[in-house]
């Protein structure tokens, strides 16, 4: 099963007529239903909470978790029920608290119950209590069951009586505005309001107030906006009884911020706080370049401040949330100026601020034309915690101060470790602060030094990969920036043997089996646990011709082998992977799986090659973990890559067969009746280039996507999946989306950030959207992507049978590049262009008809 850290499910259900004086379900009005946890099983979902059918249950493997509903305008809640499901009532609720809050930050208790049990299946009790207050959300937290490892209800109502203005906004507008502003504007359709709510979002689920104006009001302006950011807005009417429903803007986008020069970076600056917070998370970590260190303050509020002694004009700043506990990001701030550190102007006042991911950088933009020797980032509160961070702080502008001219200080403690054939593992501790990259050589006779790797900054681990068995290697690396480089250090080791174990003991979960190798050669090791006969055979050629497949659409894997291992003995079942990476199955790339194997058949070939699949999704380019996992989950990227990988080894039977399967399974998420092989992968599959498409996505995430010391640092949300989707299907997939999930404002919000946070680009769609029987392929356009590029640059062409000219050159008017191509799709190697911006002309019978700049990023990547 499939948990999601929050799912979310919009119910919009007509209000029943109810007698005079009598209470409103209101659970069965218009609002949204969330859940700490989803069941990928739609049959025992969450939604059946308030479907009003008691022979319906949200089921879910947790003993404690809680569940919520926001109603769409205020509501007294003075009761609620809860009905017991259909069987063991060992897993229904005994302890929990009703709670209720008009943000989703700050909670009243209404109720508590300790120690209920349901006497029969289908049992509805009620609990009333006494509460004269309006609130929007609802939550009921279920604290402990009785005695199972699961929970499960069947309804659970709210009773109460809806308050609020009855008439709600329409026409919402949201228009960005120069100077980092947006404004707003509405229809006034309420007769008895005392003012309007303004609420923004960035990510279209958790809003914070950002103002309230007086009654009949119809605009407002909200300014103090971070630059490069998403928002949308919904507004209320309020009034002594509390809140109405709310109306929605369009996802509106603000300008991104010049670029300009770090004076945090000078070498005469210095930092204070209140608390003089030194060590391992103390203030000069907020100045150290690296997202990956913390500043921690043991109070709810601090103040960061900056000196220079010749002045400096600051003009923007930024701010990096830090690498865990949301509660402890800034949420109001005020950033000062002054030149006498006693009398302070306010240059920017920021209030109910959200940072919607880990690492997630904000920066702000003000109008500033003084000079002063002080700042000061002065935080009056946080989002709810007794203790503040955040991980860098970045003043930009222009000052009078000493630049450093030195080279980076040199890493210190490098050893590496030899953990498989393929493979030693490099760690280092970070001594520099002012780095731009990190270089690391290697070689086999400690003379030619033939292949370096450059590193992004506050790098300290590295996976070397691709080794040869039985070899020593050599390394030596070094910390790099303008000025030059520090000095090398060195260190060396030498590969395992590539000879597979005879008899390779589990030593990982609770496997603990010893396995006998049945079948060996170039590509695949065979091992069965003693249950299983070695006289089965039928994997042996069938995975040697996946492995190499895999190899050759997706890249090494750094071992050129593949262990599958099958198990036949009582207790094992199901599957799991492992990887290069993974040092619990001895960095080796590992199918291991559950099952009866005598035959060829259905499961057995798909659950195997399903295994494959997760190696490739976790372990891709080089680059560790699966940021994709929880959106496709176990798996329907394994569906796909099911499929391509039988039709390219010519198993058209195989083929079809998962082709039939697949079509027409739904799923419960991201959306109820979700399909996802028919909606959205085949259809990508289909009119991009098919494999290419499908290796293209694992690209593009290693060449964008967020990771530090060899690995993925967060997961993608569902707005960045559709984003790098749309890149490796080379055409943007937006009404793809639409069909397969349903294009909500929270999607559209989460694209268009992420097309500002990993700027690639792609065309429009060639084609409307449909479902997996799909028609013929258009005639391309001819656009050049992405832009920034790295490597690789594509083209697509109007006339597949034309020969055309693609020349690239650099800003003085030099041609560097220079190739003759053919067909709707291409891809040019850029990887020996030095960065940055060059002209590319596509040349059609010696008339040019395309020009554009691009900007070629190989090094920073």
């Amino acid at each position: 099963m499939l948990n999601f850290t929050k799912a979310s499910l919009y119910v919009a259900l007509l209000c029943a007529t109810v007698p005079a004086l009598a209470q409103t379900n209101i659970t069965s009005t218009a609002g949204s239903l969330t859940a700490q946890y989803g069941n990928s099983n739609a049959v025992e979902n969450y939604p059946k909470l308030i479907d009003n059918n008691t022979s319906t249950k949200y089921y879910i493997d947790k003993t404690s978790l809680w569940v919520q509903f926001e109603a769409a305008r205020s509501a007294v809640v003075t009761q609620y029920s809860i009905t017991s499901a259909n069987d063991y009532a060992d897993r229904d609720p005994k302890n929990w608290n009703l709670q209720a809050s008009n943000d989703g930050k700050t909670w009243t208790t209404l109720n508590t119950q300790t120690n209920q049990a349901f006497a029969s299946r289908f049992l509805t009790k009620t609990y009333s209590f006494t509460n004269t207050t309006a609130y929007t959300i609802y939550r009921l937290n279920v604290i402990a069951n009785n005695g199972a490892g699961a929970i499960q209800i069947a309804e659970w109502q709210l009773q109460g009586t809806l308050t609020g203005p009855a008439s709600g906004p329409t026409n919402v507008t949201a228009t960005v505005q120069s100077g980092y502003k947006i404004n707003l504007t509405w229809s006034d359709n309420a007769t008895n309001e005392t003012g309007y709510r303004i609420e923004s979002s960035l990510d279209a689920v958790n809003f914070l107030t950002r103002a309230t104006v007086a009654a009949n009001a119809t605009t407002y302006t909200d300014s103090a906006l971070s630059a490069g950011t998403s928002f949308i807005y919904r507004v209320r009417a309020v009034n002594a009884t509390g809140v109405s429903s709310a109306d929605t803007s369009d996802v509106v986008k603000t300008s991104v911020a010049p670029s300009g020069f770090d004076i945090t970076n000078y070498t005469n600056a210095k930092f204070n706080d209140p608390y003089n917070t030194t060590g391992a998370e103390g203030l000069d970590k907020a100045f150290d370049n690296s997202p990956y260190t913390k500043y921690l303050a043991w109070a709810a509020t601090t103040a960061i401040g900056y000196s220079l002694p010749g002045g400096a004009v600051a003009t923007q700043y930024s701010i990096t949330s830090a690498n865990d506990a949301s509660d402890r990001d800034p949420r109001n701030w005020t950033f000062q100026g002054s030149n006498d550190s006693t009398n302070w102007t306010n240059l920017q006042v920021v209030t109910d601020q959200q940072f919607t991911a880990r690492y997630k950088k904000r920066t702000y933009v003000f109008p500033n034309t003084t000079s002063y020797k002080y700042y000061r980032l002065n935080i009056t509160a946080n989002n709810g915690a007794s203790i503040t961070q955040l991980s860098e702080f970045e003043i930009i502008g222009t000052g009078t101060g000493t630049v450093n001219t030195g080279v980076p200080a040199a890493p210190t403690g490098f050893t590496t470790q030899s953990v498989s054939s393929n493979q030693i593992i490099l760690d280092w501790a970070d001594a520099a602060s002012t780095e731009t990259n990190y270089r690391l050589e290697r070689t086999t006779d400690t003379l030619n030094w033939n292949t370096a790797f450059v590193l992004p900054v506050n790098t300290t681990h590295f996976y070397s990969l691709d080794l040869s068995p039985l070899t020593k290697y050599y390394y030596r690396l070094r910390a790099e920036n303008a000025n030059g480089a520090s000095a090398w250090v060195t260190g060396n080791n030498t590969t395992l043997t590539a000879t597979p174990k005879s008899v390779w003991q589990e030593h990982w979960f609770a496997h603990v089996e010893p396995l006998t190798l049945n079948y060996s050669n170039s590509s695949v090791n065979i091992y069965f646990d003693a249950a299983v006969s070695p006289s089965i055979t039928w994997m042996n050629q069938d995975f040697t011709n996946v492995w190499e497949y895999v190899k050759q659409n997706y890249g090494s894997f750094s071992d050129p082998k593949l262990n599958m291992v099958f198990h036949s003995k009582a207790g094992y079942s199901g599957g799991h992977p492992a990887n290069v990476f993974d040092a619990s199955h001895d960095y080796a790339n590992v199918g291991d799986l559950g099952g009866s194997w005598a035959t060829r058949e259905g499961w057995n070939l798909h659950a195997s090659i399903h295994e494959v699949g997760h190696i490739v999704e976790g372990g891709s380019k080089g680059v560790h973990n699966s940021p994709s996992f929880p959106i496709w989950g176990d798996s329907k990227w394994a569906e796909i890559f099911i499929y391509d990988v039988m039709k390219r080894l010519g198993w058209s039977a195989d083929a079809q067969q998962a082709y039939n399967d697949f079509v027409v399974k739904a799923e419960s998420f991201p959306s109820p009746d979700t399909y996802w092989f028919r909606d959205w992968f085949y259809p990508i599959y289909d009119r991009a280039d098919s494999s290419a498409a499908l290796n293209r996505y694992f690209e593009l995430l290693s060449q964008y996507f967020p990771q530090h010391n060899g690995e993925y640092t967060r997961d993608l949300n569902l707005g960045e999946f559709v984003h790098f989707w749309s890149g490796a299907a080379q055409f943007s997939l937006e009404l793809q989306a639409d069909t397969a999930f349903g294009w909500t404002k929270q999607l559209e919000m989460q694209f268009k950030q992420a097309q500002i946070d990993f700027p690639f680009t792609y065309p429009q769609p060639l084609l409307a959207p449909a479902v997996a029987a799909v028609p013929e392929k258009k005639a391309a356009v001819l656009n050049i992507w992405p832009n920034p590029a790295s490597n690789v640059l594509n083209l697509s062409l109007p006339d597949a049978v034309k020969v055309y000219n693609v020349d690239i050159y650099n800003i003085a008017g030099v041609k560097r590049v220079s190739q003759r191509i053919k067909g709707n799709y291409n891809s040019l190697s850029i990887s020996s262009l030095p960065d940055g911006v060059y002209i590319v002309t596509v040349t059609d019978d010696k008339k040019i008809i395309h020009r554009q700049k691009i900007v070629v990023s190989n090094t920073n990547r």
